[in-house]
């Protein structure tokens, strides 16, 4: 199987794998903690409200900045109506975005209440005024993040995504689950190729990818362009290196990191990057995910979840890790 980089205008991004956006996930710090091992080649801003971004100053603004081995980066913005996408362009222009991902997948409901994420699914009309109005403002990569839809019909979503690229997307990113799915059930692959099969822009998947061999699965059996990564990678942020190793690497797959050294490295990048009202929701956020290297991971949830504040968090999390070791050290 040859996988080679993929092209998005002007930016090459290799290898072809994709830190998603994450809402309280993806931010500055998990973004530092991932290029810290190499093998991501593509990152992903949390998603930023176009509505707010004209009030938003980039050189000081936490969700705006980006810091060291963040590059490239694509600038996610949640959108509801064509006339809030030039101020928000011009903001983010100022911020050397790589490229610029417009949201139409976010299934929460105050989301879909203001028009924006998944809604935009059930107005193609809009959808196409902000692709269009997207593209009039910006020469940067135009991106757009899609799920199925409401419902399971290929003739609506096949029309929608053909109507992306000819408004003028230069990539699609496909989560091959319809809004009520959320993350219950698996992912659908199977509509990763087909989407794959028609159109004549860059695909990538996105949904359930969650070590090296799964990765190799969906390049394989979808044909995509690239494939995006979440919420396993806040689980194991080294999981990137493991993936591009496993994939282009001649050496083997290197012995994981110790779990207990990678969070101290977040809490730091967590006091570096965020406001101090941010961190200890944020760190309790990442441990949601984290704590799965261990058998007993509900207990380091737990400790951190109920601390006051973040040196207490880090407190209990280290006589944790001094009492348990991490169920995977190799993946």
């Amino acid at each position: 199987m040859s996988i080679g980089p993929m092209q998005l205008r002007d930016l090459r991004v290799d290898p072809p794998l994709v830190l998603a956006p994450m809402a309280g996930l993806s931010h500055s710090a998990l973004r530092q903690l991932v290029g810290k091992f190499g093998g991501c080649g593509l990152f992903y801003t949390e998603m930023l409200s176009a509505r707010s971004l004209p009030f938003e100053a980039p050189a000081s603004s936490s969700w705006l900045a980006r810091g060291p081995g963040e590059r490239p980066i694509i600038y996610q913005l949640l959108v509801s109506h064509p006339e809030e996408v030039p101020p928000a362009l011009a903001t983010i222009h100022t911020c050397g975005a790589d490229g610029i991902d417009i949201n139409m997948g976010c299934t929460a409901a105050l989301i879909i209440k203001r028009g924006g994420g998944i809604a935009l699914m059930r107005e193609p009309a809009r959808a196409r005024a902000i692709i269009r109005g997207a593209r009039q403002e910006t020469n940067l990569p135009l991106l757009a993040k899609v799920r199925l839809g409401w419902n399971l019909d290929w003739d609506s979503f096949s029309g929608f995504c053909s109507m992306l690229q000819d408004s003028g997307v230069d990539a699609l990113v496909v989560h091959p689950r319809l809004k009520e799915d959320r993350l219950k059930r698996p992912a659908r692959w199977e509509y990763i190729a087909r989407t794959k099969a028609f159109l004549r822009i860059p695909v990538i998947g996105n949904g359930d990818v969650d070590s090296p061999e799964r990765a190799a699965r969906m390049f394989r059996q979808t044909g995509c362009d690239a494939v995006m990564i979440g919420r396993a990678a806040v689980r194991q942020p080294w999981l990137f290196r493991d993936v591009a190793t496993s994939l282009w690497g001649e050496a083997p797959i290197q012995i994981a990191p110790d779990p207990r050294g990678v969070f101290c490295d977040f809490l730091s990048l967590l006091d570096t990057t965020l406001p101090a009202e941010f961190r200890l929701p944020l760190l309790r956020h990442f441990v949601g995910y984290f704590a799965q290297n261990y058998a007993f991971g509900h207990t380091l949830w737990r400790l951190v979840h109920n601390a006051k504040s973040v040196a207490e968090a880090a407190a209990h999390a280290d006589a944790f890790f001094q009492d348990h070791r991490p169920i995977d050290n190799r993946r």
